[in-house]
């Protein structure tokens, strides 16, 4: 498997067919002898901010920190979640039970829940 064609920037798919972000990184394991193995994928402002640029990560995290939801700055959702590869990768977990769409729903609450027929 090439891990950054295969993987990287993907769109995830929850096990209701919601969309729940691109993977913004990924976690290898590394054992002396062997192959690197794929443990998480991570998604995630900061992930992707040093993925660009190393000081763009301090930005993303101020303005995480005080604005937006409360929430862990990444989601690790673990490589045995995985169900299917292709165009998207489709994991076996629901994209509520975890803080994935996190800013969607603080922007849905707090901006367009406001807009006249927004809901």
């Amino acid at each position: 498997m090439r891990i950054v064609r295969d993987v990287l920037d993907k769109k995830l798919v929850d096990a209701d067919g919601c969309e729940m972000g691109r993977v913004d990184g990924i976690t290898l394991e590394l054992a002396q002898g062997e192959q690197p193995r794929l443990v998480v994928l991570e998604i995630g402002g900061e992930v992707l901010a040093e993925r660009v640029a190393h000081w763009l990560v301090r930005p993303v995290r101020w303005i995480a920190q005080h604005f937006g939801p409360k929430r862990a700055a990444t989601v690790k959702i673990e490589w045995k979640h995985v169900t299917r590869m292709g165009r998207d990768l489709h994991v076996d977990i629901h994209a509520d039970e975890t803080d994935a769409l996190a800013w969607e729903h603080w922007l849905g609450e707090k901006f367009i829940s406001l807009i006249p027929g927004g809901s």
